[in-house]
């Protein structure tokens, strides 16, 4: 009876997949083309950022959902993901592989101007800034993932948690 029961189940997926009913990437024959990924809420709540594909690879993007205006902050060779706005509205962290490893970078919403705030050989990932202008970020430079406190400039890094490797 289990047999013939999973048959069934198996027989209405492809009967479905057959017919066109797609509607998530469990029944797509491939994934689905990431655009306009992780997005951010300006303190403001009018702009959104997020990542999508450009000309050179993903690229940090903002838009004003009421007047659908779109711009393209990031232009570089690398990719670019992950953004988070400053408490104040006025600049953007991000995830960027453009140097060869994932680091942090900070960029001014109004004059584009981009600064790496991170440089070390492993990852940083996943940054958020806080309200109290520091941003968080995991990086995997002590050899196990941790969570990391830096403030915008570049100065005054700290290992927030600590994992103890000890069994």
């Amino acid at each position: 009876m289990k047999k013939m029961g999973v048959i069934g189940v198996v027989a209405a997926i492809a009967l479905l997949g057959f017919m066109g009913i797609r509607g998530c990437s469990f029944f797509q024959e491939s994934e689905p083309e990431l655009t306009n990924w992780e997005p951010d809420l300006s303190p403001n709540g009018k702009i959104i950022a997020f990542a999508s594909p450009g000309e050179k690879g993903f690229q940090i993007y903002t838009l004003q959902p009421y007047s659908d205006e779109e711009t393209q902050l990031t232009s570089n060779e690398g990719n670019n993901w992950a953004p988070s706005w400053s408490p104040q509205g006025d600049q953007i962290v991000f995830c960027s592989d453009l140097d060869q490893n994932v680091d942090l970078y900070v960029i001014n919403v109004d004059t584009l101007q981009t600064v790496r705030l991170t440089t070390h050989e492993d990852d940083d990932v996943n940054p958020m800034w806080t309200t109290e202008n520091t941003i968080l970020f995991n990086s995997n430079r002590s050899g196990v993932w941790e969570i990391y406190a830096i403030n915008p400039d570049g100065d005054s890094l700290i290992k927030v948690t600590e994992t103890s490797t000890e069994e």
